[in-house]
């Protein structure tokens, strides 16, 4: 099978990266329209694997779950402390990967205060 080169999707209007269809799709550093078939993992997934996926899950859900106060009080850490993240991300660090301490400072270097309404991290999954 033919695959699409970018004219078509430009012709269409739209502006491609990851999955579209059966193809992925995705704009090079050098600036080329890199286009390949869309390819599955030839395995199951993995124990530990699917328990990483829940744990990302786990930590999304939260977030979605977390008043918009507080999702602000994340978003202004992030930018008072000139990170290069965002809000979501420093949450997703502090849940996933327990870095309490890199929090804390961020916290006080800052003056706003994120862990008392976000709760504990995620508990570390248990290696099989």
């Amino acid at each position: 099978m033919k695959v699409p080169g970018p004219f078509l999707y430009q012709l269409m209007g739209v502006i491609v990266n990851g999955d579209f269809g059966p193809y992925t799709m995705y704009t090079s550093q050098r600036k080329r329209f890199v286009i390949f078939p869309k390819t599955w993992p030839k395995e199951k997934a993995t124990y530990n694997q699917t328990l990483n996926r829940q744990r990302w899950t786990q930590a999304a859900q939260r977030w979605r779950n977390l008043p918009d106060e507080t999702k602000a009080d994340w978003s202004a850490l992030a930018r008072k402390a000139h990170a290069t993240v965002t809000g979501y991300n420093l949450y997703l660090v502090y849940i996933l990967n327990h870095d309490v301490a890199a929090i804390a400072t961020l916290e006080r270097q800052t003056g706003v205060s994120v862990r008392n309404a976000t709760g504990p991290p995620l508990p570390r999954p248990l290696q099989a």
